[in-house]
């Protein structure tokens, strides 16, 4: 299964905006109400908040026209489309939302003062997310999924 990688602290940010903002972004079908992450294959691979009123980047910060992004390692916005289609499996853009709990946001904090990176695994059907450590070569380490995952 395929997984991106991201920044753990960086992720942490758009989960802390998606569950401070006074409201959310609608859902897109299926999907239940309130604070999460976007995950976006656009133009390269990353994740939004929901939050309302958008996390607006500021000068030098990863955005994707002009809202706050964190890109995966390797599916920065020079991503060509066929990169993007292979890693997540669907042709074309897409946008999918993944729910952030207030026990999940909690575990996020608490992995983040040992753990650097912020895993997600593509299935099919689900996406598993998780915390991972880099080794110092450069190369991700141990996983554990967030509890609630």
């Amino acid at each position: 299964m395929p997984e991106l990688i991201f920044p753990l602290d960086e992720v942490l940010v758009l989960a802390e905006h998606a569950a401070a903002a006074p409201s959310s972004a609608p859902p897109a079908s299926g999907e239940i109400h309130g604070p999460a992450l976007l995950l976006a294959a656009s133009d390269g691979i990353y994740l939004l908040s929901n939050g309302l009123p958008q996390l607006n980047a500021a000068p030098g910060e990863p955005h994707a026209y002009g809202i706050r992004a964190v890109y995966a390692d390797d599916y920065g916005p020079d991503t060509t489309p066929a990169n993007r289609d292979t890693m997540t499996g669907v042709s074309g853009e897409t946008l999918t939302g993944l729910p952030i709990p207030e026990p999940l946001l909690r575990r996020l904090r608490a992995m983040a003062t040992t753990h650097d990176l912020f895993t997600l695994t593509l299935a099919a059907d689900h996406v598993v997310l998780g915390v991972a450590r880099r080794h110092p070569g450069g190369t991700p380490g141990e996983t554990a999924p967030p509890s609630g995952a």
